[in-house]
């Protein structure tokens, strides 16, 4: 089966060129709202005929060569998507898979675990498409002490021309 003849390739929205505004919890897990916000770039394409996606996001915010790469991968028979990262402020990393998940009501929310400061964490990605142009990332943390999730990184995608 093609996948472009499958109507089931939720982050197809994200195919383009993009600005990125970036807004990081200062502090984790640590009753913090202070955020820091930095601008990035993000470019997404489609490969094996629209099984996955990749991107690459660029920054000056982590260092004037900073790049950021994710491959979103579905299989097509669960909908279920895989996403993986690397990025050049961590290359021991290589490419490495952060969470599964999938889209329901036009909300994707994807799970995985992730270590911060020694300690892992269970990890939530949440994506929306509030309009045409526009993309909406958020990560959370599970905070264990409160028993909730901590959002500690939004991205606010913005189409490019």
């Amino acid at each position: 089966m093609n996948a472009t003849n499958i109507d089931i390739y939720d982050f197809n929205f994200l195919i383009g060129k993009w600005t990125v505004l970036n807004k990081k919890l200062k502090e984790r897990l640590n009753n913090c709202n202070e955020w820091t916000e930095f601008q990035a770039e993000m470019q997404t394409k489609p490969f094996l005929n629209g099984l996955g996606l990749m991107d690459e996001m660029k920054s000056s915010h982590f260092g004037d060569d900073f790049i950021g790469f994710s491959i979103r991968m579905v299989n097509p028979k669960t909908n279920s998507w895989t996403i993986y990262w690397a990025d050049t402020a961590h290359p021991e990393n290589y490419l490495k898979e952060q969470v599964v998940g999938e889209f329901k009501n036009g909300i994707g929310e994807f799970y995985g675990e992730e270590t911060y400061e020694g300690r892992s964490y269970k990890l939530r990605f949440t994506w929306t498409k509030p309009s045409e142009n526009t993309a909406l990332w958020k990560q959370a943390y599970f905070d264990e002490k409160n028993s909730q999730w901590e959002t500690n990184w939004i991205m606010e995608f913005t189409k490019m021309n």
